[in-house]
């Protein structure tokens, strides 16, 4: 942003310069179209050139301007486009954009005008879970996921990672767990609740959030367990994210399968032997 600046230049100026229209509005998936319509009320041809300054000459096309070769008494009229970035400048403020007109012969300025450019406020995040490789935990346990947040947008927001009641979590071998992680990020998508104990971001500014989790009961099994926990991240003025971590859980007693299938094996046959003995016995 900066102060005002009103249209002028010399006295003696036979060449004006305005934007049309002197007021936009823009945000990063819409830029603002203006027109500079400059104005040789000289009975001589000028040449002269632009040169853009203030907050937005650096999002504004085409970034340099040609020389122009003003003829005498007409008016020519130069196409321009503001575009915002994603994540700057910072959005829901005005800006200013000035049009300095040089004359090339003299190198004095031969007039100024300026358009005022309104940024609309974008929010927007991106989320994702941080680590290589799971964590491995054994029975039942405190466990630390971690969450990597960062401000893709262009105003400030005040963000927060919170854990998931333990029935949205999937487990990896579970037939339908496609399903299961889908129907986790429509519920936690869909609640409506503003950030607990938020981090303030700007702006490309990131942050990990680390979120405490208890493993459930797992005492006796033959194989590790594979669990995908939604973490949910609210920020104001975006929707909420779920962002599933995922970490593996050791038994207690880890059993060799092989082991299992023998002594089931010798259930079976002593079973059988037991039922063949009462059919002997009657």
């Amino acid at each position: 942003m900066s102060a005002p600046h009103e249209p002028g230049g010399p006295r003696d100026s036979l060449v004006r310069a305005q934007f049309a229209p002197d007021f936009r509005r823009s945000d990063p998936g819409d830029p603002a179209r203006l027109t500079l319509v400059l104005d040789n009320h000289d009975t001589v041809a000028r040449l002269v050139r632009i040169e853009l300054a203030g907050p937005l000459a650096r999002y504004t096309r085409p970034r340099r301007q040609p020389r122009l070769e003003l003829q005498s008494r007409r008016q020519q009229e130069v196409p321009l486009e503001v575009r915002p970035e994603d994540t700057r400048p910072e959005g829901g403020h005005a800006y200013d954009l000035h049009a300095v007109v040089i004359d090339e012969k003299t190198e004095q300025v031969v007039f100024t005008c300026t358009a005022r450019i309104g940024v609309e406020p974008a929010p927007a995040m991106a989320t994702r879970a941080v680590g290589a490789t799971p964590a491995v935990v054994q029975g039942e346990v405190p466990v630390q996921l971690r969450v990597h947040v960062r401000n893709d947008g262009n105003i400030p927001l005040r963000v927060d990672a919170q854990r998931v009641t333990m029935k949205y979590w999937v487990r990896d071998d579970d037939s339908r767990r496609e399903e299961l992680i889908r129907a986790a990020r429509r519920a936690i998508r869909g609640e409506q609740s503003e950030p607990r104990t938020p981090e303030r971001l700007r702006p490309r500014q990131t942050h990990d959030f680390d979120v405490i989790v208890t493993a459930p009961r797992y005492v006796i099994g033959t194989r590790p367990r594979r669990w995908w926990v939604p973490i949910g991240v609210r920020a104001e003025e975006t929707d909420a994210e779920c962002e599933f971590v995922d970490f593996v859980q050791r038994p207690q007693w880890q059993l060799e399968e092989r082991m299992v299938w023998l002594g089931v094996a010798v259930a079976v046959a002593l079973l059988v032997l037991i039922v063949f003995m009462i059919i002997l016995a009657t």
